[in-house]
This record gives structure tokens, C-alpha cells and sequence, in this order.
């Protein structure tokens, strides 16, 4: 009987499909609202790629930034779901949670929730990707747009 049940799900199953990892860095531009620079954060992170369907990925990621004029710093945890619509090209949109703390107090952290799009130029190996995304504050009523870049290298 445990082999019949192993065998249904071997053949039933969805066939296997390659997860991609990728070492990401990046910089972003912190806009205050109203109007106000509120810091510029390089990060280093993950991620695992993984396709949905038919020129779906589903892409998340794990990163630490650092603001060194501001002197903040967290990690970031983003999901995004790219839409590929050339051979080189996708839309993106993603949805990201940002913990950022001064130094090393984490008592002292702020959250934030944001979603945008951005777009994916492929290059093989290398993804280059831009993005824009609008974040509220979880613990304060604070809101800033996000510029920004991700160049990913695919292992």
C-alpha cells in the first residue's frame, strides 16, 4: 500500500523545477513624506527564485542594509512576483517589510509595510532590477517613496 501511495505521487505530481539562488546587493533612497531626506541604505542579501506557472517567478529575499548618514540599519524581507514579458525583460511588483533600528538598539526599532513596482533587465547570470515602492510605518504614522536598485548574480 506505501508503495502504491508513493508511486500515485511521483506520477501525479507537479514535475520539478529549478529553484535559482542569487547573491543581491543593492542601494536605496529613503523619501521622507512630506518631502525630507530620510537616508541612503547600500544592502546585501539573498534570494531564491522560484517559477509559478507560465513566465511567473516568485522571488524572495533576505537583506541587511545599513544607513551610514543615518546611522540605521535592519534587515529587509521582500516577496515579488515577476511577470516576464520578453525573453529579457520582466514586470515586477513586490511587497516588502523593512525592520530598521539606530545602531545596534533593537528596543529602539521602527517597521515599516510597502509594496511598488519595478521592472527586471536579465542578463543571463545577472538581473539588474529598479523599483519604487510607497512604505507606511508599523509603530509611527511616517511615510516615505523608496527609489531604487538590485543587481542580483544567479548561482
Amino acid at each position: 500500500m506505501l508503495r502504491l501511495c508513493l508511486l500515485t505521487l511521483l506520477l501525479l505530481g507537479a514535475p520539478a523545477r529549478a529553484v535559482d539562488f542569487a547573491i543581491n546587493v543593492g542601494a536605496l533612497e529613503v523619501v521622507l513624506l512630506p518631502p525630507a531626506h530620510g537616508g541612503f541604505y547600500p544592502y546585501l542579501g539573498v534570494s531564491l527564485a522560484v517559477p509559478m506557472g507560465h513566465d511567473v517567478t516568485f522571488i524572495g529575499s533576505v537583506s541587511y542594509e545599513w544607513s551610514f548618514d543615518q546611522r540605521r540599519g535592519g534587515f529587509v524581507v521582500v516577496a515579488t512576483l515577476d511577470f516576464l514579458v520578453h525573453e529579457h525583460f520582466g514586470i515586477d511588483l513586490n511587497l516588502a517589510f523593512i525592520h530598521d533600528m539606530p545602531g545596534l538598539e533593537f528596543a529602539a526599532s521602527d517597521f515599516f509595510l510597502g509594496a511598488g513596482p519595478g521592472f527586471s533587465v536579465l542578463l543571463g547570470k545577472w538581473t539588474i532590477s529598479p523599483f519604487l515602492n510607497l512604505f507606511g510605518g508599523l509603530r509611527t504614522d511616517s511615510a516615505s517613496l523608496v527609489p531604487g536598485i538590485n543587481v542580483s548574480r544567479t548561482f
